[in-house]
């Protein structure tokens, strides 16, 4: 949109976490590129976090009476309390840095029903980028579809332009149900990118034929850009060399000791930082957003599961090891895989034996 008249522009994305570095810097950057191109770009602040449709009573006690069910709700309860508190405790100052580097709709929408009937206005709609169509964790349409109506923006004027910048799936396959809902809400779209190349063929199930694969937000400014960035706020990296370690609570088959034991034979410390709500008994430190690039831009190694501590590496060319991830989880894999094409770089999927570290990372971001 670069070089035509100035318009205003609502970004619908993920934007409310206290913990998770991703979701906060392609908020920002995406923002900030459109605003650096001369136009009036704004977050709309919809807050999806509550926006479900809860099952029926009769369900939710089946599902209590289930003691497999209940454990694992009653362990989800326990974790999340934790978290709350380990939030409390230490402050990353996330909204902080929303409030100084972002700017954002004054309203907070936390409901569809809410952005329908009174939407922000504005001359284009923008969704993306991060996992803003990823609806795996739906069973069935009725759960989230106002998430879905929401993040394929149906809300506004019909006159308003509609497109999305690398919106991400992050899941290989969709039910028939799923596509019934999404293809006449995706028909409206007058232009369409995705992060992965997978969702290109997602786009096609839907019925859109001409979606394009284009770079996470993050990766529109150069690793100068953000080393200026974090320099600026005094950002200062730890006086050891180390190891930096970034786990988001996503589903992997990794143990934290295996890091820590890699990391004494190579003489290094330890710099842990997590994210989603992950709790653990490692000692960790709670970094701000500058603090948390100037922390893998200085690291000896870098070990992660996240995608954006993915990209940082890149951007910052480290030697890392990519934690790859399980179960309901292993659809977000194919960022990763689309990421290293993009990077010209080999897949850098952690082993067991770390033999990872030992290849020769080559970089020509294209």
């Amino acid at each position: 949109m670069a070089g035509t008249k100035k318009l205003k522009v609502g970004i619908l994305t993920f934007w409310w976490s206290n913990d998770n570095y991703g979701q906060l810097l392609q908020c920002y950057a995406l923002q900030k590129y459109l605003r650096d191109a001369g136009h009036d770009a704004f977050l709309i602040r919809y807050n999806s976090q509550n926006d479900f449709t809860r099952s029926p009573v009769f369900i939710r006690l089946l599902k209590a009476l289930n003691p497999i069910l209940l454990f694992k709700y009653l362990n989800y309860r326990v974790n999340s309390r934790k978290s709350i508190v380990e939030a409390k405790l230490h402050d990353r100052h996330f909204i902080d840095f929303r409030n100084k580097y972002i700017v954002q709709s004054e309203k907070i929408y936390s409901s569809y029903s809410e952005l329908k009937e009174n939407p922000p206005e504005a001359d284009v709609y923008i969704a993306g980028s991060d996992q803003v169509w990823n609806f795996s964790f739906c069973k069935n349409i009725k759960k989230c579809r106002n998430l879905i109506h929401a993040y394929f923006l149906d809300f506004g004027k019909p006159e308003t332009k509609r497109i999305s910048y690398a919106a991400s799936w992050s899941c290989d396959t969709l039910k028939d149900e799923f596509i019934e809902e999404i293809s006449p809400l995706l028909a409206k779209f007058n232009y369409v990118s995705v992060r992965e190349e997978s969702g290109i063929e997602l786009c096609k199930k839907c019925g859109f034929e001409n979606a394009q694969v284009r770079c996470d937000p993050t990766l529109l400014f150069i690793a100068e850009k953000y080393r200026n960035f974090y320099k600026s706020e005094n950002a200062v990296a730890p006086k050891k060399t180390y190891l930096f370690l970034y786990i988001l609570n996503n589903t992997c088959d990794f143990d934290i000791a295996s890091a820590y034991k890699f990391a004494e034979s190579r003489n290094l410390e330890v710099v842990y930082v997590t994210g989603n709500s992950k709790i653990d008994r490692y000692k960790k430190k709670y970094a701000t957003i500058p603090e948390w690039l100037c922390l893998v831009d200085n690291a000896a190694y870098v070990i992660t599961n996240s995608f954006h501590g993915t990209v940082f590496s890149l951007l910052f060319n480290k030697n890392f090891g990519v934690v790859p991830l399980i179960g309901k989880s292993a659809g977000m894999n194919s960022r990763i895989k689309t990421l290293s094409k993009l990077f010209g770089s080999e897949e850098r999927w952690l082993d067991k034996n770390f033999s990872v570290f030992e290849k020769k990372q080559r970089q020509s971001c294209r």
